[in-house]
């Protein structure tokens, strides 16, 4: 990977307070994710000022990084559980992590986490302990017992009408997962 640090906000980051600064390296945040704040709050102001002094940028990802990590989150049974912002976010990490940055998403969702670590992108948390474990879910049907790609977990099963959920099928361990000082984790396991 490459030296300059990018970091990625997602909107969980700017909920919590996260402070752009100019220490760290580069912020990048994306479209969607300025649109899912709500207009005229305090997070908004913030991320105004900080786009007004040059210390944050919002940029759209390619269209094929777009493709790349909707490919990942179906093969991880993430497709539901991600908005398109979270999407983006992450397609906007890939994109930065070809171009040669050292990408770092900042976020305390586990699903954008659980994606972050299967497409070798890295990852912090501000208010969660973030996951040790990446996990491939499942879509099924507790009525009927059939499993379902490409459904999201509440809708009804096509084949009994029952409320669709998921559960994991395979762990792994995280790998992408860094400490809020930007350093490897000091506890594994969980």
């Amino acid at each position: 990977m490459g030296s300059e640090r990018a970091i990625l906000l997602d909107t969980s980051a700017f909920i919590m307070g996260y402070e752009v600064s100019d220490v760290g390296g580069e912020h990048y945040t994306v479209p969607a994710v300025l649109e899912e704040l709500r207009k005229g709050t305090l997070h908004q102001l913030r991320i105004e000022a900080a786009m007004r002094a040059g210390r944050l940028k919002a940029l759209s990802p390619e269209g094929r990084y777009v493709s790349e990590v909707e490919a990942a989150a179906a093969e991880l049974g993430e497709t539901g559980a991600l908005s398109h912002a979270d999407r983006m976010l992450l397609a906007l990490g890939l994109q930065l992590m070809v171009e040669g940055k050292n990408p770092v998403v900042v976020s305390d969702d586990y699903s954008v986490q659980n994606v972050a670590d299967r497409l070798g992108l890295r990852y912090t948390s501000l208010a969660t302990p973030g996951i040790r474990r990446r996990f491939d879910w499942e879509i099924y049907c507790p009525g009927c017992r059939q499993r379902f790609s490409g459904l999201k977990p509440g809708g009804a099963c096509p084949v009994c009408g029952t409320a669709l959920r998921r559960r994991p099928v395979r762990k792994t361990p995280a790998k992408g997962r860094i400490g809020p000082s930007g350093a490897e984790p000091a506890y594994e396991g969980a």
